[in-house]
């Protein structure tokens, strides 16, 4: 699974559509001048503001201040820079300092009017890459990037993941991103490791922007295959590699190596011309996890499912309960001592993440957990059941 340019537009509403935003850096000098120009200050308190902040960037507190004079001086072109680029050092462009934000995103706000023809939900995932990128390196310690899209992004698609409740005065025109209310509970590192390894087909909503699709349609361009970019960070886009999340099974797809590197104004003339690179001769499936045959030995084979070592025989299978013709090739041990136990260990966890909720009423999260914890604890009880009565029989058999 992977964040989409459809689960961009579906949770933050903005455009997927339109120009690649076009930030290059620059230096001591060249981010000086456009401060002057465009923020309106002058050239010593341009330079000490960025003397203060270590480089070619700006503290989001002094934009704050510069939004203020601008505005009581009536200088609004000047205010609307200052507050669109500390809007997008809050959100979309964030740095792991959390406090400054690059003088180039202020290149982009130099023609006001026109800065709609910018694909800025584009511009997020592309950034957000780059820094999901980052962090998968053992050296990394923080991470930057747009934290209420990828958060809001695990709890559409995870509900069993992250303590959280829809807001009950949301409406579907508003940005799904807006639906949800944040408890201030954490979890452990080894707690969300252990809830990833656990994770079965299940406890995933592979499309859950059904409801808001009148209100914010699936666009054809989210199915667009190749590079995309945010000035000189490039990054790959490839919805052939999670198509389960748009309805289709999913085959064994191409290598990522596969999209050679080109330049960026080939990169430009790609996505202007957009159609031939979308997605086509997909199968839509009635299950949302269906793939071919095959699929998931590969899926094993060049990936890492788990994060915690372990033997395969504490593992819950790949495949779904009740559809076993899905292809596994780990064998469904229901039988087994260790399924058995790690059956338990998941309705310890269904239960306890019911727990923190504290409300069962019907029609909320906490209730279809709970729902599923019986089902499943029913499931066990019959199973062990009839073990029990397979082993009576046996014995009685031999003492004869």
């Amino acid at each position: 699974m992977s964040i989409t340019l459809d689960d961009v537009s579906s949770l933050l509403h903005l455009s997927i559509e339109g120009e690649f935003c076009p930030v290059k850096d620059l230096e001591w000098e060249e981010a000086q001048s456009a401060l002057m120009d465009l923020l309106g200050v002058d050239y010593e308190r341009a330079g000490t503001e960025m003397t203060e902040a270590r480089g070619p960037k700006v503290r989001l507190s002094w934009l704050r201040g510069v939004y203020t004079e601008c505005c009581e001086q009536q200088r609004w072109d000047c205010a609307a820079r200052a507050f669109l680029l500390h809007l997008v050092g809050c959100s979309i462009f964030p740095n792991k300092s959390g406090t400054l934000i690059h003088v180039s995103y202020l290149m982009l706000f130099r023609e006001l009017d026109r800065c709609g023809r910018y694909a800025w939900g584009v511009a997020a995932l592309a950034y957000l890459y780059e820094q999901l990128g980052d962090v998968s390196l053992a050296t990394t310690r923080q991470m930057a990037g747009y934290m209420t899209l990828l958060q809001s992004w695990i709890y559409e698609h995870f509900p069993y993941m992250g303590r959280r409740r829809v807001l009950s005065s949301y409406i579907e025109d508003k940005p799904r991103a807006t639906r949800w209310e944040i408890w201030r509970h954490g979890c452990s590192l080894v707690e969300a490791r252990a809830h990833l390894d656990r994770l079965t087909y299940d406890g995933v909503i592979w499309s859950p922007y059904e409801s808001h699709r009148g209100n914010r349609p699936f666009l054809v361009i989210a199915l667009f295959s190749g590079w995309i970019r945010l000035g000189d960070m490039v990054q790959r886009h490839l919805p052939e590699r999670v198509l389960r999340q748009f309805e289709f099974e999913q085959p064994i797809p191409r290598t990522p190596d596969a999209i050679t590197k080109v330049d960026i104004e080939t990169i430009d003339g790609i996505w202007v011309h957009f159609r031939p690179q979308v997605i086509s001769h997909v199968r839509p499936t009635s299950s949302p996890y269906d793939c071919v045959e095959g699929y998931l030995q590969w899926f094993r084979r060049v990936s890492h499912p788990y994060m915690i070592p372990g033997a395969d025989l504490d593992r819950m299978t790949l495949a779904p309960r009740l559809r076993r013709h899905i292809p596994d090739d780990v064998s469904v041990r229901r039988k087994s001592p260790s399924e058995f136990e790690g059956n338990l260990r998941r309705i310890v966890t269904i239960l306890q993440t019911m727990i923190s909720y504290c409300d069962v009423s019907e029609g909320t999260i906490a209730y279809d957990r709970t729902n599923e914890a019986l089902q499943l604890a029913h499931a066990l009880v019959k199973e062990q059941k009839g073990n029990n009565k397979g082993g009576r029989h046996v014995r009685s058999r031999q003492s004869s």
